[in-house]
């Protein structure tokens, strides 16, 4: 069993559509995790990358992540971005539902 699982977001704007598709996942698969995934970029080539811990493996399989290394193997080059989603409470929960999106 891995202990993490990632996965490219790309470059530039691209991340952000695909960050969208992700927070869809997670909104339909565990929409009360406090930290499903750490967001990281590569300082020497500005890719981004999402990491999963293991206890969000079914959300990480559904976004196409593949087992790796911990992100803590290889500080040198990885930056933490500190994002992390909005947690679904009664009060979000109708603000936040997944909106279907478009193939760009």
């Amino acid at each position: 069993m891995a202990d993490w699982y990632s996965k490219s977001l790309g470059h530039g704007a691209s991340v952000y559509h695909r960050l969208r598709i992700l927070d869809e996942i997670r909104l339909l698969l565990c929409p009360t995790a406090e930290s499903p995934y750490r967001l990281m970029i590569n300082a020497a080539t500005a890719e981004t990358f999402v990491f999963f811990p293991n206890e969000h493996a079914e959300i990480a399989r559904a976004f196409g992540a593949l087992a790796c290394p911990s992100p803590d193997e290889n500080p040198e080059h990885l930056v933490d971005l500190q994002y992390r989603p909005v947690i679904i409470t009664d009060s979000t929960r109708e603000l936040l539902q997944p909106t279907p999106l478009t193939p760009s």
